[in-house]
């Protein structure tokens, strides 16, 4: 081993550059690799709150293109023009399957779409979709009802012949979707509404009990949307106006399943409507009337006419048309002063009239 001698370190400071280089080379062997400049930590201008983290920047996705829909989206007129072509058929047994629906109507044109509606489902925490699917029918349901979408308006005025035909120990009810304003007046004139039915009553229950009163075009149940249980109350379509008169006069008597039903006259929407706008006007001109009025102890020179709750002086001319003057009132006597009159005059040897005294 080499000692060490004085003046060592003095001299390899003051040593020349090529011997300072060898060195740097052998302590730059023994160092850590070299770090990227993206690897460097850079101290953020704003330090985070003590114990919490930073919250990392999660990169944008680009969102995603929204898929074509099945059903595309239709204007006003487009589904008006579909819903004219609709066909409703009502009170078609629960077991009726699409073949044989098809197979009914297929005589009347071609069928351009076909919907089951109405089905009562044992299960409503389910859904309707699974409970379908799975057969899951509630065992005291009986009837549903199917919509019939055609290529042509002509087949559906054809196809309205199907009314009241039997299927399957059930009378079917055909109507349109779509009615115009007429058509539902004239469906009022020969309706009856029905109120207390038994909510497990059916439309044959109902057809029986009144068919006494004349010839049945349908029966319509209102029905829950999600049990298909009944509301309690209905609309009965005669034939005739005859029928609704009948059924007015025996309305006290007519029973289903041990209750008494209440049978009123059916009102259409748009009278209803009519009488709803008329009651409207009454009252808003009963407002306008409260508004301006004048006081019974107002005399002709009345100066002082309230209108509203602030009284407002108006210098009117007295109008002689809406008050009679005392001069233009017909004068009139009670019976018990006429008798009275009529002895005083006797006596005196004169004649009385009403109103006059004329002497003989």
């Amino acid at each position: 081993m080499d000692e060490y001698k004085v003046g060592d370190i003095s001299s390899f400071l003051n040593s020349s550059t090529s011997e300072q280089k060898a060195t740097n080379d052998l302590f730059s062997a023994n160092t850590q690799p070299v770090v990227s400049v993206d690897e460097v930590y850079v101290k953020p201008l704003v330090e985070p709150v003590k114990g919490k983290r930073p919250k990392k920047s999660k990169p944008v996705e680009p969102e995603p293109e929204p898929e074509a829909s099945k059903f595309p989206t239709l204007s006003p007129e487009e589904k008006l023009e579909i819903d004219k072509r609709t066909l409703f058929i009502g009170n078609l047994p629960l077991g009726y399957k699409r073949k044989q629906l098809r197979k009914l109507f297929a005589d009347f044109g071609k069928i351009q779409s076909l919907r089951f509606r109405s089905v009562a489902i044992s299960d409503l925490k389910l859904g309707r979709k699974v409970c379908l699917k799975t057969n899951k029918v509630n065992e005291n349901a009986t009837c549903k009802n199917a919509y019939i979408v055609f290529d042509h308006e002509e087949c559906l005025e054809k196809a309205l012949s199907k009314n009241g035909d039997m299927v399957n120990d059930h009378h079917i009810r055909v109507d349109r979707v779509v009615k115009s304003k007429q058509q539902i007046k004239d469906d009022s004139k020969n309706s009856i509404f029905i109120g207390n039915i038994p909510f497990a009553a059916t439309e044959e229950d109902i057809r029986s009990a009144l068919e006494q009163c004349g010839e049945i075009e349908y029966v319509r149940l209102l029905r829950d949307a999600k049990t298909n249980i009944g509301k309690g109350f209905g609309y009965v379509k005669f034939v005739d106006s005859s029928g609704v008169m009948f059924a007015m006069k025996i309305k006290d008597t007519v029973e289903v399943n041990g209750r008494k039903l209440r049978i009123q006259r059916c009102k259409s929407k748009v009278t209803l409507e009519n009488t709803k706008k008329a009651k409207e006007l009454k009252a808003k001109q009963k407002d306008e009337a409260k508004k301006n009025f004048r006081g019974r102890k107002s005399k002709s020179s009345d100066k002082d006419i309230f209108s509203g709750k602030v009284a407002k002086s108006k210098n009117k001319k007295f109008d002689s048309d809406k008050r009679p003057s005392k001069k233009n009132k017909q004068k009139t006597m009670s019976k018990q002063k006429f008798d009275k009159k009529v002895n005083k005059a006797s006596k005196k040897g004169s004649v009385v009239k009403k109103g006059k005294k004329e002497k003989q």
